[in-house]
């Protein structure tokens, strides 16, 4: 159920800030089976009213029907024209099949029976804008915290008394000092990731430069890691160094090696797997667009490969 919550506000999000319905049909959907299923869900809910739109600009086949339609849409128009709705899904097609070619031929298609839908007319309700402002706390998780599980987000901050980005933070914390203690270094990094965002999402921009310039240096200098996690490692994000060159060439953060050089202390690196004046260097060469894959190909030939066993 949280995670269909977690999509319903994704969507009616999404058109709230002015997107329109029918830019949705063609994505992805976890809990629904297709965006129409969502839709559908939103207008019986009472989140979306409005009149469907009707075209009968599409040829009606049965691969047509089994794509557009999912199987309680399929006995709907069965039941309404009286016809049998047992069987599996393929029968009913072929039993639909007819009625929607009859519908269509006639170009007086019934809602519960078109051959294309056009949801543009739908418009949010009262109820859609109260679930949003009730949940907004939920457009922060999506901007900053999408690494981590929903349920155990929402769990989090139904329990909490502080603000959105102040439980942002602690959640992010929280994550960190669990990380540290179970020697989960993906996690950690994940972490250090998220909380910069949050910082972001509330427009510290100086906090958000620092947690992400965290996150480069401990890449490069991992607290711990096993030769498995490392296979599959990437050392630089690109992600990540996308966020740091943003930030660098849209706004004026003072210098970047006084801030690299803050944060390197702050991260207390004891052993270093790249050297720090090195590690500064990658950095630059990397905001300035050398390749990232070729900088993580000379970080492992370097540095790294013969550290973790790899000859």
């Amino acid at each position: 159920m949280s995670e269909q919550k977690l999509e319903v506000f994704n969507v009616l999000d999404f058109l709230n800030k002015g997107n329109e319905l029918e830019d949705i049909l063609n994505k992805k959907f976890g809990t629904f089976s297709s965006a129409e299923e969502c839709i559908k869900y939103l207008v019986e809910e009472g989140y979306l009213e409005g009149d469907v739109e009707v075209a009968a600009d599409v040829e009606i086949t049965a691969e047509y029907i089994s794509k557009n339609y999912v199987v309680s849409e399929l006995k709907d128009i069965l039941r309404e024209n009286g016809l049998k709705v047992s069987g599996k899904k393929q029968e009913l097609v072929e039993r639909v099949l007819p009625v929607l070619k009859e519908a269509s031929d006639a170009s007086n298609l019934d809602a519960n029976v078109d051959a294309k839908k056009s949801f543009n007319n739908l418009e949010l309700t009262d109820k859609a804008f109260e679930f949003l402002k009730e949940n907004e706390w939920i457009d922060l998780y999506l901007f900053a915290l999408v690494a981590f599980r929903f349920e155990d987000y929402e769990t989090y901050y139904n329990a909490s008394d502080a603000g959105s980005v102040e439980t942002a933070l602690n959640f992010c914390d929280e994550i960190l000092s669990r990380a540290l203690v179970a020697n989960q270094f993906l996690v950690f990094i994940d972490a250090l990731s998220a909380k910069a965002h949050v910082y972001a999402y509330d427009g510290d921009y100086g906090s958000f430069m620092d947690y992400d310039l965290q996150r480069y240096i401990i890449g490069l200098n991992p607290i711990v890691m096993d030769a498995q996690t490392y296979a599959s490692y990437d050392i630089i994000s690109k992600a990540n160094i996308l966020n740091l060159k943003s930030v660098t060439e849209n706004l004026d953060m003072g210098s970047l090696k006084k801030r690299f050089d803050k944060i390197w202390n702050k991260s207390h690196i004891k052993h270093a797997t790249v050297p720090k004046k090195t590690c500064f260097k990658i950095l630059q060469r990397a905001i300035d667009g050398a390749d990232i894959e070729e900088l993580n190909f000379e970080l492992r030939e370097k540095f790294f490969n013969k550290k973790y066993g790899i000859e």
